[in-house]
């Protein structure tokens, strides 16, 4: 893909996150209950959330010989994926293992294919944060786990 004005490449974020959503949506198709969405979930959100979202980018411009080609782009980002589930009741160590096993299956999904699907140069989980504790009303817990897929694309 190029942009209006010719051969300038465009950003590679588009295909990148549409291809993690897509991984990720094939491999729970049999799985009820679990709602991968872009961008966060509107009016229906089930228990268990996996949502590609925000992405943090920085561009390198590069303009030495040899370095991949004159007025070349290098672009740096990394996708959240945020892993979402909530248990009613009192079970933090099973709402966490749920939790950690679908974040198991994103890192999976991205280790499967360092390109995604050809989108970046390499793209590999970076950090996690996990977030545990009670759901504000004190009806159940809740585990978030926010994944960063770094990414490296030269354009």
């Amino acid at each position: 893909m190029t942009t209006p004005i010719g051969d300038i490449p465009a950003s590679s974020i588009p295909a990148a996150r549409m291809w993690i959503f897509n991984g990720l949506t094939a491999q729970l198709a049999d799985s009820k209950g679990v709602l991968v969405c872009l961008d966060g979930p509107g009016t229906y959100q089930p228990d268990e959330i996996i949502n590609i979202g925000d992405v943090h980018q920085q561009y390198s411009p590069e303009n030495t010989v040899g370095s991949g080609g004159a007025y070349w782009l290098r672009e740096d980002y990394t996708i959240t994926v945020t892993v979402d589930v909530y248990r009613g009741g009192d079970d933090p160590v099973g709402t966490f293992a749920r939790a950690r096993a679908l974040a198991d299956l994103v890192v999976a999904v991205v280790r499967s294919d360092p390109s995604l699907g050809g989108a970046v140069d390499r793209g590999k989980p970076g950090s996690a944060t996990h977030t545990n504790g009670w759901t504000e009303d004190h009806k159940g817990r809740q585990a978030v786990i926010e994944i960063g897929i770094d990414c490296l694309k030269t354009l």
